[in-house]
C-alpha cells in the first residue's frame, strides 16, 4: 500500500494550526474591541455621571429661599438636561474638529504652546494667556486670508480682495506692534513755582573730574576692567550671601560665587580732599547688557560738586537666559559694603588715587531698582553684627552712611519675611508713573519704614514723577521696561524724553546730597515742596512728601480701628454728611501690601454741603505737639476720585479756640492733584492682567502756616486750638486718604 509523504503530513498539520490560530486571534481581538467599546463608552457615562452628581449635591446646601424640594428640582434639572447638552454640544465640535486638516490642527496645537511657553518668561501663565491668544488668532486670520488667494491664484476677485484685506491687517497689526503707542488724557492743574532759595543743583560744579576703573584685572568681558584697569581689587567670598550660581554663568564671567570681583568705574574730583563718598549701584537688567555704565551723567555731575562717585559694577548677579541668582538682593547690598571696605584700603595707601581724599565720615549709597532695595538694605547690614539670614556669619562694617538715594527701588520681604526698618537716615525716593516694571509704589514702603527719632538730624523725603519710566534712570537701559518682544506692547507715547527724566534725578539727587553730605539747608524747601525745583524741572506732574525732625504726628492711624480715636489720648473724632467714613489700608494697583493706614472720607455736594472730618482736642495741644505762630499744620493726602473725571479735589480747613474760628483753603496753599491714569500697555487684555488698576493713590504732603489761619481770623489763640476741621464744602464731590496730621515746628 503505497503511503502519504511525511512533510505533506506535516505541512497540512501547520496549515490547520494556522487557521486555529487565525481563528482565535480575530475572536479575541473583536473581544477586545468589543470590551474596549464598552469601556470607554461606560467611562464617559461615568465621568457624566459624576458631574450630574455633583451639581445635583449642590443643591442639598443652596438655599433659594423657595423650600429645599424645589432648590434639588431646579438643580436636578440644571444637572441631568445641562450636562447632557454640554456633551451633545462637546460632540459636534470635535466632529468639526475632526473635518479640519491635520496640518491645521497639528500647527494650532504646537503654535499655542510654543507662543505660550516663550512668553512665560516671568511664570505669570494668566498675565500672558491673553496675548499668546491674540497672536495665534491673528496669525490664523492673516494667514487664511493671505493663503487662500495664493493657493487658487489671483484670476478669482475674491482672491484679490481677500489678498488685499489680509495685506492691510498685516500692515495694521505691525503699524500697532511698532507705534510708540497712545497718548494719555491729564486735565491740566495749574500749579505755580516758588522761587528757587537757592542755584540749581543739576547745574556743574567748580571741580574738574578724574575718571579711572578698579576692578580684579580678569573681567573677561569688559577691558576696562581687565587689562586695562587702573587699580587691581581682591575678589570676594559672595556664596554664603547668594546660590544658584550655574555652570553657563560661570563659563560667561570666568568667575564663581566664591570669588567674585569688585568692580567699579570712579569719577572723582581733582584737588585737595576729603570728599564725600558716594555709591552708585544699578539693579536688575540682562546681566550680557551691562548695567554700571548707566550712570555717568550723576557720576560726572556729582564729582565736579566735589563727592566723590562710584558706579558699582553688580552685572554678575544680574538675570540672564541662563536664569537667576537666589538672594541676590542680599548679596548687592553685602557686595556694596565689600567696595566701601576696598575704598577704605584705598584711602590709606599713598600710590592710589584715594590716597586721602575720601571722608569715610560721610557716605551715600544710590541704588536703581533692585539696586534702590540693596542700598537701604546694606544700610541695615552696616549696623548689625550678624547676618539675620544666617547668624553664624559675622558682619563688621559700622561705615558712617549717612544717606541712601532710592531709585525705583524694589521691596520684597527679606530679612526673615520681614520689612526693612531703619532709624535715623537721610533717604530719599525718586518713582515714575509710568514705570511698567516696577508699576507700583513699593518704595513707599521703605520711606514708611524710615523712623526719625531726632537722634539726628535726618530727613525723608520722596518724589513721584508723573510720565516716567523705570529704565530711563540709566541710560544703557532707555524706555524698555521689560525684555523683547513685551517691550512691543509698552505704551511709550506718554513718556517724558530721557534726557527730561535724567535731570529730573540730577537736580533731586545732588540737591539731596548737598542738603545731607555738605550740609547746605538751602536746598530743603526743594524736598519740603517741589514746587521750589519747578524751574529747574521738566513739565509734568508731581507729587512729593517730606519729613524731618521737627514733624510731630498725632493721628498717623496705625493704633487701631476705632474710627472715634487717633494716635493721641487727648483727642476724639467726629464726622457727619459723609457718604463714606472709615480707616484702613491705602492700596497699590495690584494687591501687595503697602502697610499705610488713613482715613477714607467721600462727600457729595448733591448729598450735603456740611461734610466734615474733626479732630476734636480735649486738652491743649502740649510740646511738641502745640501750635504756635511759627508752626505748620502738616498732613498727607490723596485723590481718591474715580479716575474717568480727572477733576481737582479741593476742601477747607478749619481751626476753632474758645469760640473763634479760622479757615483756610487747601487749593490757596497747594492743589490736591487729580487722579493720574495710567496705560502701561498697547492692549487693555494685557494690562488689567500684568498691571492692574489704572490708577494708584499717592500721597502728598500739605504744609499749612499757621500765620495763614491768623491772618484770617487774628482773634483765634492758637495756642489753645479746640478742633481740627476738614470741610468740604466746595463744589463737586470728591473721595480722598487723609494720614500723619500733625504740627511742623518750622522754628
Amino acid at each position: 500500500m503505497d503511503q502519504e509523504p511525511e512533510y505533506e503530513i506535516t505541512s497540512r498539520t501547520t496549515h490547520h494550526k494556522r487557521k486555529i490560530f487565525k481563528t482565535y486571534t480575530q475572536k479575541s481581538l473583536h473581544l477586545i474591541q468589543s470590551f474596549s467599546k464598552a469601556t470607554w463608552k461606560g467611562s464617559s457615562y461615568g465621568a457624566t455621571f459624576m458631574t450630574m452628581l455633583l451639581i445635583i449635591s449642590m443643591g442639598f446646601d443652596f438655599h433659594t429661599g423657595l423650600g429645599k424640594a424645589i432648590d434639588i428640582v431646579i438643580f436636578t434639572l440644571i444637572a441631568i438636561p445641562g450636562t447632557w447638552l454640554a456633551v451633545k454640544i462637546g460632540l459636534i465640535i470635535i466632529g468639526l474638529i475632526k473635518k479640519l486638516p491635520s496640518l491645521f490642527i497639528a500647527s494650532i496645537l504646537v503654535s499655542g504652546i510654543i507662543i505660550i511657553y516663550t512668553l512665560d518668561q516671568y511664570r505669570q501663565l494668566d498675565n500672558i494667556l491673553p496675548l499668546a491668544y491674540t497672536l495665534l488668532v491673528v496669525g490664523i486670520v492673516i494667514g487664511g486670508l493671505v493663503g487662500y488667494p495664493l493657493t487658487n491664484g489671483l484670476k478669482k476677485p475674491v482672491s484679490i480682495v481677500l489678498l488685499t484685506i489680509g495685506l492691510i491687517a498685516s500692515g495694521a497689526f505691525f503699524y500697532w506692534l511698532f507705534t510708540p503707542g497712545l497718548e494719555d488724557y491729564r486735565s491740566q492743574m495749574v500749579v505755580k513755582p516758588l522761587s528757587p532759595v537757592s542755584s540749581n543743583p543739576a547745574s556743574s560744579g567748580n571741580y574738574s573730574v578724574q575718571t579711572f576703573t578698579y576692578g580684579s584685572g580678569n573681567d573677561k568681558q569688559r577691558k576696562e576692567f581687565s587689562m586695562q584697569v587702573d587699580l587691581k581689587t581682591q575678589s570676594v567670598n559672595a556664596s554664603p550671601m547668594i546660590g544658584e550660581w550655574s555652570k553657563a554663568r560661570e563659563w560667561f564671567w570666568g568667575f564663581k560665587d566664591t570669588n567674585v570681583p569688585l568692580n567699579g568705574r570712579v569719577w572723582m574730583p581733582e584737588g585737595k580732599g576729603e570728599f564725600p563718598l558716594v555709591l552708585i549701584v544699578h539693579g536688575n537688567h540682562k546681566m550680557e547688557d551691562f548695567s554700571d555704565e548707566g550712570y555717568d551723567y550723576l557720576g560726572e555731575l556729582l564729582a565736579s560738586r566735589g563727592f566723590i562717585t562710584v558706579s558699582v559694577d553688580e552685572n554678575f548677579l544680574n538675570s540672564s537666559w541662563s536664569g537667576g541668582v537666589a538672594g541676590d538682593i542680599n548679596g548687592r547690598a553685602w557686595m556694596l559694603l565689600q567696595h566701601l571696605q576696598q575704598i577704605e584700603s584705598f584711602n590709606q595707601k599713598k600710590d592710589t588715587p584715594f590716597y586721602q581724599k575720601v571722608d569715610m565720615n560721610e557716605i551715600a549709597l544710590i541704588g536703581h531698582s533692585r539696586g534702590g532695595q540693596a542700598a537701604i538694605l546694606a544700610a541695615k547690614f552696616n549696623k548689625l553684627d550678624r547676618y539675620p539670614n544666617n547668624a553664624t556669619m559675622r558682619f563688621d562694617f559700622n561705615y558712617a552712611i549717612q544717606t541712601v538715594i532710592a531709585i525705583a527701588p524694589t521691596d520684597y520681604q527679606t530679612l526673615s519675611d520681614r520689612k526693612i526698618e531703619m532709624n535715623d537716615v537721610n533717604y530719599l525716593l525718586l518713582h515714575g508713573s509710568y514705570d511698567s516694571d516696577l508699576s507700583e509704589f513699593e518704595g513707599d514702603r521703605q520711606y514708611n519704614g524710615i523712623q526719625l527719632t531726632g537722634g539726628e538730624d535726618a530727613i525723608k523725603a520722596a518724589l513721584y514723577i508723573d510720565r516716567a519710566n523705570h529704565g530711563q534712570f540709566n541710560t544703557t537701559w532707555g524706555d524698555n521696561d521689560t525684555y523683547f518682544p513685551f517691550t512691543l506692547l509698552l505704551n511709550k507715547k506718554p513718556l517724558l524724553k530721557g534726557e527730561e527724566q535724567r535731570q529730573i534725578a540730577k537736580t533731586y539727587v545732588s540737591g539731596f546730597l548737598e542738603t545731607t553730605l555738605h550740609e547746605d539747608d538751602s536746598y530743603k524747601p526743594m524736598f519740603e515742596d517741589y514746587r521750589y525745583a519747578l524751574k529747574w524741572l521738566p513739565k509734568t506732574t508731581y507729587i512729593s512728601k517730606y519729613e524731618d525732625p521737627s514733624y510731630s504726628i498725632f493721628a498717623d492711624y496705625e493704633e487701631d480701628v476705632d474710627v472715634t480715636t487717633t494716635s493721641s489720648p487727648f483727642i476724639k473724632v467726629t464726622a457727619g454728611s459723609l457718604l463714606q467714613w472709615y480707616e484702613g489700608e491705602l492700596e497699590y494697583r495690584r494687591d501687595k501690601e503697602r502697610a499705610n493706614h488713613g482715613v477714607f472720607l467721600k462727600w457729595d455736594d448733591s448729598y450735603s454741603k456740611n461734610g466734615h472730618y474733626t479732630l476734636n482736642f480735649s486738652k491743649p495741644l502740649q510740646d511738641p505737639f502745640n501750635f504756635n505762630e511759627n508752626s505748620d499744620l502738616t498732613f498727607t493726602a490723596a485723590n481718591l476720585s474715580e479716575d474717568e473725571s480727572q477733576e481737582s479735589v479741593d476742601f477747607s480747613i478749619k481751626l476753632s479756640s474758645n469760640g473763634e474760628s479760622a479757615t483756610v483753603l487747601l487749593s490757596d496753599i497747594m492743589p490736591l492733584h487729580p487722579v493720574l491714569p495710567v496705560r502701561h500697555t498697547k492692549t487693555i487684555y494685557f494690562e488689567e492682567k500684568r498691571y492692574g488698576e489704572p490708577t494708584e493713590p499717592v500721597l502728598q504732603t500739605f504744609n499749612i502756616p499757621i500765620s495763614h489761619f491768623i491772618e484770617d481770623n487774628p482773634s483765634i489763640d492758637v495756642k489753645k486750638i479746640d478742633t481740627l476741621t476738614f470741610q468740604f464744602d466746595q463744589p463737586n464731590g470728591g473721595t480722598i486718604f487723609i494720614d500723619q496730621i500733625g504740627v511742623n515746628q518750622t522754628n
